[in-house]
Order: structure tokens, then sequence, then C-alpha cells
């Protein structure tokens, strides 16, 4: 791989570009190391914060392939990889929030530093945080669950968000319709949320100063999606 890669920058840095040698080399070697692991993915989100500028988040991700209005100054930009869904949600040129949902099993980034773990090898209630402000959707085409977790020191100034939408990686249900139905009909709620905590593995989380009302207006819906990944990938 070494080899082929060298080969691949000598005729850029005879042409004295220099620097574009060693991008080439990084991207090429990236792209390699990709189709084994997912430690390229892992780094890029990394860096992710809320409240970095949305010129920071374009060197490491380039340019959203989609961009939403949501309405009072804020938008949303979507990040297509065949790995996972990154979503920006920016206001003034600052990233206020964002969320990233896996999309492919074995995808399971270190989340929540000692609060969580891998996305999607613990359930909500295997969280340490205590829970919060929820959310609950089930329809014919799309089902998900979202909530605020209390992180302690770590969510002073923002709120950390964990979720589970039913295009992402597991495919884990039990109690979402129960649940719906008792917000629906003003029911209570504690039992069937916590069957869902309980079995449920989150394939999304995010951090952010928005309410959960913000963060569901940017999801998009299973069709939107599967009409951008045919379009994008």
């Amino acid at each position: 791989m070494v080899t082929w890669v060298a080969a691949l920058s000598l005729p850029v840095i005879a042409l004295g570009n220099f620097s574009e040698a060693v991008m080439i080399v990084e991207d090429s070697v990236d792209r390699v190391v990709s189709r084994f692991t997912n430690l390229p993915e892992y780094e890029d989100l990394s860096y992710l914060r809320a409240g970095i500028d949305r010129g920071y988040a374009r060197e490491i991700f380039g340019m959203p392939q989609v961009t939403k209005d949501l309405g009072a100054g804020q938008s949303a930009e979507y990040y297509f990889h065949k790995k996972y869904l990154l979503t920006l949600l920016v206001q003034s040129g600052e990233v206020t929030a964002f969320t990233v949902i896996s999309l492919q099993d074995g995808f399971a980034p270190q989340v929540f530093e000692g609060w969580g773990g891998p996305l999607g090898e613990f359930t909500f209630a295997e969280m340490k945080g205590m829970p919060g402000a929820f959310l609950v959707d089930w329809t014919k085409n799309s089902a998900l669950y979202l909530e605020l977790v209390n992180l302690g020191g770590g969510s002073l100034n923002q709120k950390a968000y964990a979720g589970w939408v039913n295009y992402g990686s597991g495919m884990e249900t039990a109690g979402l319709s129960a649940l719906y139905k008792s917000v629906l009909t003003g029911e209570a709620t504690e039992n069937n949320r916590n069957q869902v905590r309980a079995e449920v593995r989150p394939n999304l989380f995010g951090w952010g100063r928005l309410s959960l009302t913000d963060i569901r207006n940017s999801i998009l819906s299973p069709t939107d999606l599967g009409h951008y990944l045919s379009a994008y990938q």
C-alpha cells in the first residue's frame, strides 16, 4: 500500500507541489484504512463540539451535501457517509448542536466519555447519566426516541442527546409503540419508558444548546434519507 501511495504522489512532488502530495498520501491512506476499520471516521467525529465555527467543521468534513432551513435563522447541514449521518445545526456561522446517527452495524464511536461507551453497545438505561425530557414518534414509516441525558459537569453548558431512529443501526423497538400511545392519550409513561430504556440501544448521539424539539425537526425521515443517499453515494 505504501509503495502504491508513494508512486501516486511522486509526480505531484516533482512538480513542486509538496503540500498537495502530502494531502494525496493522507487521503489515500485514510481511504484504505477505512475499508477495514472505522478509525479515520472516529477521529473526524472526535473533533465535533457545539460552539465550533462552521468553517472549521467544513475543513474536516467538507461541504454538506444538503442544507435545510429550519427557520429563525437556524439551518441543518447534512453529511451523508455510508457509515453514518452527520447533522450540524448552524446559526450565524456557529455550530449550535450536532447529531451523529450510525447507519452501519459495528460503527460504534465512543460517546459521552465515561458516562456512555461505544454507540450501539449499551442501552439507554446503562448510561450513567440521569434521563431528562424525551420525545417519541411512531408512525407507519418512521419511529424514533430521543432524550436529554444529564451527564453531570460535562453537560452544564450544553445538552447531551441520545436517541434511536428506525433507519439507524440496530433494530430494537421494544416498548416504543406503547410509549407513543401513552403520550398521545395522556396516560402515565414511566413504565413504558423504562421498558424502552432497558431494552433499546441508542444509535444516535449529539451535543448542543438546542431543545429536543429543534433536534427532532432536524432529523430526516426515512424517505428523505433514502432519496439523498441514492443521490449522494
